[in-house]
């Protein structure tokens, strides 16, 4: 096993390289020298960048590989002094953080860390590809690819779950990021398996509880009670949820259509905006519409047949205040990533429901 000498947040070597071939990101490079003809590397602002494994690439220097609690400063670097400048977007402190990140999570593999500290880093990466694949859903394609970052996401949390499997003691936080898993992976029976695997006190925990009963919401395609559910979600599990809703949606008006069709009356816009979750009735109308529903009068017409099939249908996806913003709280990037929303109460009451998973 290989141990990491590296005391720097960018290795020597790669800092002069960098800076020799011009690659140096704007973050890191000294004040005043941007515009010269050969821009400075900060020391203290340069961050390893990722590289890809090459075959036949020569044995790693341990020179080159940062220790655990260097990859833990760096990482608090990246959440305190970059995530934190809100006068640049977040689209470019994303960009940088999620390469910067992919560094700190090969050196950790490379030296098979098993420290604390690259459990707390995995952690917070969990929250911070949940934050961001919310904040730039709305961004094109070609800027932002949603797959990649959960691809990233489930990742560490894999990775994550191992940790805990075998170091119990070290999992003071395995109540959110246990829910969390099941939340990214609802409706799958090995989620749910491994969920009701765990030990009773984790297992009975209202959040766990609550992420139970969203799950059998979307199974049973029990829309009004999933949104209802999601309503008890934080931010985070809010954020997670996300990427279910377009899909629920669409699933959800499919059943009205065949509930509710009729000739001759309509759905009020106000009342479907309220069951299904919608910001505004304007809002709900607008989705409707994309499905094939003929709208009339702020109000939806349920025909048998007006639906348009799924491969058709072009939905963005896009912020939700009622879902989502709503429990941001003026909280910054850091707080949220460093879990200052988190409130694991042992006597919060899980949700009402007339079957329980735990017996």
């Amino acid at each position: 096993m290989v141990e990491g000498k590296c005391m720097y947040m960018c290795p020597e070597s790669e800092r002069n390289l960098r800076e020799l071939q011009r690659r140096l990101h704007p973050f890191e490079i000294v004040k005043g020298t941007e515009k010269t003809k050969r821009p400075s590397a900060d020391p203290d602002a340069t961050v390893k960048e990722y590289s890809r494994p090459a075959a036949g690439k020569a044995e790693v220097i341990p020179s080159d590989l940062r220790p655990p609690k260097v990859l833990f400063k760096t990482w608090s670097y990246l959440v305190d002094k970059i995530l934190s400048k809100n006068d640049i977007s977040y689209l470019a402190r994303y960009n940088f953080v999620f390469d910067r990140l992919r560094s700190i999570r090969q050196d950790a593999v490379i030296q098979r860390s098993e420290e604390p500290e690259i459990i707390t880093i995995l952690e917070q990466a969990i929250r911070f590809h949940h934050l961001s694949s919310y904040r730039l859903c709305e961004q094109s394609m070609g800027d932002f690819d949603t797959k990649i970052c959960n691809d990233h996401m489930n990742e560490c949390l894999s990775r994550l779950l191992l940790f805990y499997q075998f170091y119990p003691n070290l999992c003071r936080n395995q109540v959110e990021f246990q829910s969390l898993y099941l939340l990214c992976n609802l409706g799958s029976t090995n989620a749910a398996m491994h969920i009701l695997s765990l030990p009773v006190k984790i297992r009975k925990h209202p959040r766990i509880q609550l992420a139970l009963h969203l799950n059998r919401a979307y199974l049973e395609h029990n829309f009004v009670r999933f949104i209802r559910l999601i309503e008890k979600c934080n931010y985070i599990e809010s954020c997670a949820l996300l990427k279910y809703r377009t899909s629920f949606l669409i699933l959800s008006l499919e059943t009205m259509n065949t509930a509710y069709h009729s000739k001759v009356l309509t759905f009020p816009a106000c009342v479907l905006s309220n069951w299904l979750g919608f910001d505004s009735a304007h809002q709900a109308l607008c989705f409707c519409q994309e499905c094939g529903l003929t709208i009339k009068d702020n109000s939806v017409c349920f025909t048998k047949g007006a639906m348009k099939e799924r491969s058709k249908m072009k939905h963005k996806r896009t912020f939700s205040q009622k879902f989502v913003d709503c429990k941001l709280k003026k909280r910054s990037p850091p707080d949220i990533i460093r879990g200052l929303e988190i409130n694991i109460n042992e006597t919060e009451k899980p949700p009402v429901d007339m079957w329980n998973y735990v017996n």
